[in-house]
C-alpha cells in the first residue's frame, strides 16, 4: 500500500493535468496521470478526475474512462458533483448510454446540474432516441431546472432524421422564441442546420437573414444548403459576403467553395479557388487536397489533379480514391488501373469506394480479366462482404458479358443481406445482355423476399422486355409501375415502351401510347416512332412528324439522320439530301458509334 504523498505534490500533478486538458493536449494529460501513479500517489482527488474524464471523452477511450471511474471510487472522489458530471459527460460522448443513465440515476436530484441534464439530453438525441431526449427535457423542466441554449442544441442535434423528428425540432425552435433563447447563436445555428438538412431553403434563408450575429458555422450551413440545390452562384456570392463581414475561411467553408467550383466546372475559377486555399494555409489538409483533386478532374484538367496528388507526401485512402475516380470519370480507365496498381505497392489499403471506382474502370474497358484480378484482391483483404463491392463486381462482369460470374457473386450474398442496389445490378445485368426472362424471374424472386422496387428497377425491367421483345410482359411491368406501386413514369419508362411497341411493328399502338405521354417529354420519344416508320417504309404522312421532331430538338444531329434515312426509304431523295445539307450548315456532326472487345492474353 502506497504512502500518501504530500498535498503539494498532488497539487503539482493536478495543475499539469488540468493545463494539458485545457490546452487540448489530451494524450499528454493522460500521460501525466500515468506519471502520477508511477510516483506512488493514491490516484488523485476531486481536482484530478474531471480533466482526465474530459480527455478520455475527447479521445473516445471508453475502457480507460471506466478505469478512471474505478480509480475515482477508490480515491473517494466519485461523490464529488464535478467528478460525477465529468464522468457522465464521458459516458455520454462515448455512446455508453446505459452507463451514463445508471450514473445519472444514482445522482441525488439536488446534485444534478444543468450540465448533467444537458449531457443526457444530447446523448439520447445523437443516438436517434429523440423520444427519450424529449422526456428528459420535460423532466428537467418539471423539476424547475430551466433549459439553457446548450439544452436546446442537444435536442436539435437529432431533429433531422425524419418528419416526426423535424416536427419536434420546430417545436423546440418555437420554445426558443418564447423563452428568448433564439438569440443564442448556437441555437440559431442548430435550427438553421436542421432547416437546411430538411431542404427548407426558403425558411433557412429567412432565418439566416434575420440573425443579428453570424459565425462561420452559420455561413457554412447556408452555403451547404445552396450546394444541395446545385446553385453554385449563390454559394460564391454568400462566401464573398462572408469575407466582407470579416470572417476568415475555415476548412468547412473551403470545402463548400471547392464543391461550388466542381459544380461550375470552370477551370479558371478552379485555379482561383486553389490559390485561395493556399493563401488560407490549408493546402496540406488531406480532405481538402482530395477535394482539389476531384475539382480539377471534374474541370477536365487531369494533369493539374495529378500534380496536386503528387505533392502530398503521405497519401491516405481518400486521396488515392479521388485520383483513381478522377481518371475514371475523365475517360482514362487505363490510368485509373495504373494508379490502383501503384496504390497496392504502398501500405495504404483500398476501401469499398476505391474498389468501386476501379471496377468502373474495368467496366469501361470491358475487361473481365482485370475485374477478376480486382476480385482476387478483394478476397485477400476481406472486402468480399462489402455490399457496395459485390454490387460493383456484378455490374462490371455483366458489362463485360460475363453474366455467369456476376450471378455467382450475387448468389454468394445471403438473401437476408441483399439490398435493393444489388438486386438492381443483377436484374440490369440480365437486361443488358438480352436475357429478359431471367430478369423477370429474378424480379419475381425479389418481390417474394419483400424488397420494395423503385423507379430504377422498373427501368431495368422494361429495358429487359425491350431487348428481348417481350411485349405483353413489358406492358404488364408498366402497369405495375403506375398502378401497383404508384411510381410516376420517367422518360426512360416511356421510351422503353415506345421503342418496344415500334420494334414489334405495333406502330399504331405506339402512336396511341405517345398521346398519353406528358407533352414536355414527347420530344425524346418521337425518335423511335420516326425510326419505325423509316424501317417499314411508311407513307408520307410521317413528314409532319419529322418536322415536329426537329422543332422540339433542333440541335440533335441524330434526329436529322433519322429523318433523312426515313425520307430516303420513302423514295424522297431530294428532301433527304436537304436534311443532310441542313446538318452540315448547322455545324452538327453525327457522333460515330464505337465498341471494343477484349482479346484473351
Amino acid at each position: 500500500m502506497s504512502v500518501p504523498a504530500p498535498a503539494a505534490a498532488l497539487r503539482h500533478w493536478n495543475r499539469l493535468i488540468q493545463l494539458a486538458a485545457a490546452s487540448g493536449s489530451h494524450t499528454l494529460c493522460l500521460g501525466h496521470y500515468a506519471s502520477l501513479l508511477a510516483a506512488g500517489l493514491r490516484g488523485g482527488d476531486a481536482s484530478t478526475f474531471p480533466s482526465l474524464a474530459k480527455s478520455c471523452a475527447t479521445l473516445r477511450l471508453p475502457r480507460l474512462g471506466r478505469s478512471l471511474h474505478a480509480h475515482a471510487l477508490l480515491a473517494g472522489a466519485a461523490g464529488d458533483v464535478f467528478v460525477r458530471t465529468s464522468l457522465l459527460d464521458f459516458y455520454a460522448k462515448c455512446a455508453s448510454l446505459p452507463d451514463a443513465r445508471r450514473l445519472f440515476d444514482e445522482m441525488p436530484t439536488t446534485s444534478r446540474t444543468l450540465v448533467s441534464w444537458n449531457c443526457m439530453v444530447t446523448a439520447y438525441s445523437k443516438a436517434s432516441r429523440l423520444a427519450e431526449a424529449v422526456n428528459m427535457f420535460n423532466a428537467m423542466r418539471g423539476l424547475g431546472v430551466s433549459p439553457a441554449g446548450g439544452t436546446l442544441v442537444g435536442v436539435l442535434s437529432g431533429c433531422s432524421d425524419s418528419m416526426a423528428a423535424r416536427n419536434i425540432g420546430m417545436c423546440v425552435y418555437g420554445y426558443s422564441l418564447k423563452s428568448g433563447l433564439d438569440a443564442d447563436l448556437p441555437v440559431s445555428n442548430s435550427v438553421l442546420t436542421m432547416l437546411v438538412r430538411d431542404g427548407q431553403l426558403h425558411a433557412a434563408s429567412l432565418l439566416f437573414d434575420s440573425m443579428r450575429e453570424k459565425s462561420i458555422v452559420s455561413w457554412s450551413a447556408m452555403a451547404s444548403g445552396f450546394l444541395q440545390t446545385g446553385d453554385f452562384n449563390k454559394v460564391f456570392a454568400l462566401l464573398n459576403r462572408m469575407q466582407g463581414a470579416g470572417h476568415t475561411f475555415d476548412s468547412v467553408a473551403l470545402v463548400n467553395l471547392v464543391s461550388a467550383a466542381v459544380l461550375l466546372g470552370n477551370l479558371l475559377v478552379a485555379k482561383g479557388v486553389h490559390a485561395l486555399l493556399i493563401r488560407s494555409g490549408f493546402q496540406s489538409e488531406q480532405d481538402l487536397v482530395s477535394s482539389l483533386v476531384n475539382m480539377y478532374a471534374k474541370c477536365g484538367d487531369l494533369e493539374a489533379a495529378q500534380e496536386v496528388f503528387d505533392v502530398v507526401h503521405y497519401k491516405n485512402v481518400v486521396l488515392w480514391t479521388s485520383m483513381i475516380n478522377g481518371y475514371v470519370e475523365g475517360g482514362r480507365p487505363d490510368k485509373a488501373l495504373t494508379m490502383f496498381d501503384s496504390m497496392l505497392r504502398t501500405d495504404v489499403q483500398p476501401n469499398g469506394a476505391t474498389v468501386s471506382s476501379v471496377l468502373s474502370a474495368c467496366a469501361d474497358l470491358g475487361s473481365a480479366n482485370q475485374a477478376r484480378k480486382v476480385e482476387e484482391h478483394v478476397a485477400s483483404v476481406g472486402l468480399q462482404s462489402d455490399l457496395r463491392v459485390a454490387t460493383g463486381l456484378i455490374d462490371t462482369y455483366c458489362k463485360c458479358g460475363s453474366v455467369e460470374l456476376a450471378r455467382k457473386i450475387f448468389d454468394d450474398v445471403t438473401i437476408t443481406n441483399r439490398d435493393l442496389p444489388i438486386w438492381s445490378a443483377m436484374i440490369n445485368g440480365y437486361a443488358c445482355n438480352g436475357e429478359g426472362s431471367e430478369a423477370l424471374a429474378l424480379f419475381s424472386e425479389m418481390q417474394k423476399e419483400g424488397v420494395q422496387p423503385d423507379a430504377i428497377i422498373f427501368t431495368h425491367l422494361l429495358t429487359a422486355c425491350n431487348y428481348s421483345g417481350l411485349i405483353d410482359e413489358g406492358l404488364r411491368c408498366f402497369h405495375s409501375l403506375t398502378v401497383e406501386y404508384g411510381i410516376e413514369p420517367s422518360i426512360e419508362h416511356y421510351m422503353c415502351i415506345t421503342d418496344l411497341l415500334c420494334k414489334s411493328g405495333q406502330i399504331s399502338t405506339a402512336k396511341e401510347f405517345f398521346k398519353k405521354i406528358p407533352i414536355q417529354l414527347r420530344n425524346q420519344v418521337l425518335a423511335p416512332i420516326v425510326s419505325a416508320y423509316s424501317s417499314q417504309c411508311a407513307d408520307s404522312s410521317m413528314d409532319s412528324v419529322s418536322e415536329e421532331l426537329l422543332n422540339l430538338d433542333p440541335q440533335d444531329s441524330g434526329h436529322f439522320v433519322l429523318i433523312s434515312n426515313m425520307l430516303s426509304c420513302l423514295g424522297n431523295w431530294k428532301k433527304a439530301t436537304t436534311y443532310r445539307t441542313q446538318l452540315s450548315k448547322k455545324g452538327l456532326v453525327k457522333e460515330p458509334g464505337r465498341s471494343c472487345i477484349e482479346l484473351s492474353a
